[in-house]
């Protein structure tokens, strides 16, 4: 194993390229259940130019409309999230009305499922047994 590396073994930030901002804020602060950013909504605006970052843990979801005059949703997976039950997960996407792309897939140790965010983008849910 290498050790000299100043890189750290850690993910610190993954940018998600958004048109509308204040959408991609509240539709992934509430299917991540966090209250409304009243503040930033106050004075948000969908034509705004800015980043907006959400701390996961270790990581920061940096939703980023900086520069963005044009959008091509990613059709590969950005990233997954993970849940301890992929099933109750693929309820409350649905009860959310969220764009689900697949069902759940998978076998016993692995069970994921697609969706896409308001922006289009697709991103997985995922349920690993470790």
């Amino acid at each position: 194993m290498i050790t000299d590396s100043p890189v750290s073994l850690n993910i610190g930030g993954v940018f998600v390229i958004v048109k509308n901002m204040p959408r991609a804020v509240q539709w992934y602060r509430e299917i991540l259940g966090l209250p409304e950013d009243e503040e930033f909504m106050k004075t948000a605006t969908p034509d705004m130019k800015t980043i907006y970052s959400i701390p996961l843990g270790k990581t920061n979801l940096i939703l980023d409309s900086i520069h963005r005059d044009t959008l091509t949703p990613s059709t590969n997976h950005l990233f997954m999230f993970d849940t301890k039950n992929i099933e109750e997960t693929y309820e409350y996407m649905k009860q959310k009305d969220v764009s689900i792309q697949s069902k759940v897939q998978g076998a016993e140790d692995v069970k994921f499922f697609e969706v896409l965010d308001s922006e289009g983008n697709k991103i997985m849910l995922c349920e690993e047994k470790r």
